[in-house]
């Protein structure tokens, strides 16, 4: 019996094949899944890229073009080794609205991974209809996160060379600091605020890099918030003594800190002054161990270890300098520059 194809069944097969195709079924779409293990469909080709705060400068190493807004003001000081380009992009401060009048394929998010910030992605790609890829914030997740990027943004090239860096620059520094004796390490303040009675201890996301290689951070207090900035007094600093003060950096200019430092006779009390141990950490264009807390702190890595403990780690740092802003800033350092960034 031959089927009957009546006239309502005709009017369906027409309608549907002029129902035009969801997103899912674009041509060249394709699906990813974040680190958060989020699933998502993507355009085959990303060219525009709304980014955070923290991920600004890991886009900016993967590839400035990509991306369409900047999260910070910038000083002259730093603005120097970033391209006009990427200066020139609007300043946002993440709103939906901005967002969506920068017409990104992506939003890229690089975060802690919990289920807040994976609340808020989920949000935030529901108001917007743009996919939002989460990326971890973790320092021992850069190498999977460049590996992500790189075949998602098709830059591996470029990643291949973050890796490399991360290869011969700071996993023999991890490697190294595993072998100082516990009572040859060094005691490490970090000093932030205004008076430098701001602190973050171990444990903190801030201050990771005392432990990494291989200092050991003096504030014993606990880890207050993800953001930090725990207040400690002058007499607890002075019971700590510390060997090294390391001052906090502001972004792209140099903070009251290190004056009030060296102008207040209490810290000249502490073994670090005494010892002429008391460093401004670099901020140009961004604070080489903190704040943000995003890959300019693989420089900071061999940075502090090289402050440390010269002689254990035998770092050019000077040609490391050079090495980073070359691979993640696109910028060649000349010698006047590599020092000036050393001495601030």
């Amino acid at each position: 019996m031959k089927p009957v194809i009546t006239p309502v069944i005709l009017l369906i097969l027409f309608l549907a094949s002029c129902t035009p195709p969801s997103p899912q079924e674009k041509p060249g779409s394709r699906t990813i899944t974040d680190m958060a293990g989020r699933t998502m469909i993507v355009p085959g080709t990303i060219s525009r890229i709304y980014v955070n705060r923290p991920g600004s400068i890991l886009l900016y190493a993967i590839d400035p073009k990509l991306i369409v807004n900047r999260s910070f003001n910038f000083t002259p000081e730093a603005a120097r080794f970033l391209s006009e380009e990427y200066l020139a992009l609007p300043h946002t401060e993440g709103s939906a609205e901005e967002i969506l009048n920068l017409g990104p394929d992506l939003i890229l998010t690089f975060f802690d991974i919990n289920p807040g910030s994976i609340d808020e992605a989920d949000k935030l790609a529901e108001r917007t209809g743009i996919p939002v890829y989460l990326v971890s914030l973790a320092l021992e997740d850069y190498p999977e996160v460049f590996r992500r990027l790189g075949r998602l943004l098709d830059r591996q090239e470029q990643t291949d060379r973050m890796q490399r860096f991360i290869d011969e620059h700071v996993d023999p520094v991890l490697e190294q600091a595993t072998t100082i004796d516990e009572a040859g390490k060094l005691s490490v303040y970090y000093a932030e605020g205004d008076r430098g009675l701001h602190t973050d201890p171990a444990g903190s996301i801030h201050s990771r890099l005392i432990d990494m290689t291989g200092g050991v951070n003096a504030a014993d207090i606990d880890v207050v918030s993800r953001k930090g900035l725990s207040e400690v007094s002058m007499e607890q600093l002075i019971m700590w003594d510390p060997d090294i003060v390391l001052v906090w950096a502001g972004l792209g200019t140099m903070t009251p800190t290190m004056e009030h430092i060296q102008n207040d006779p209490l810290w000249s009390r502490l073994r670090a002054s005494q010892n002429d141990r008391i460093y401004q950490v670099p901020y140009l264009p961004f604070g080489w161990f903190d704040r943000p807390a995003s890959i300019n702190r693989l420089l900071g890595i061999p940075w502090l270890a090289d402050l440390l403990y010269p002689d254990l780690y035998g770092i050019d740092i000077e040609d490391v300098v050079a090495q980073y802003f070359r691979v993640f800033y696109h910028y060649e350092l000349d010698s006047e520059e590599t020092q000036t960034l050393l001495n601030p």
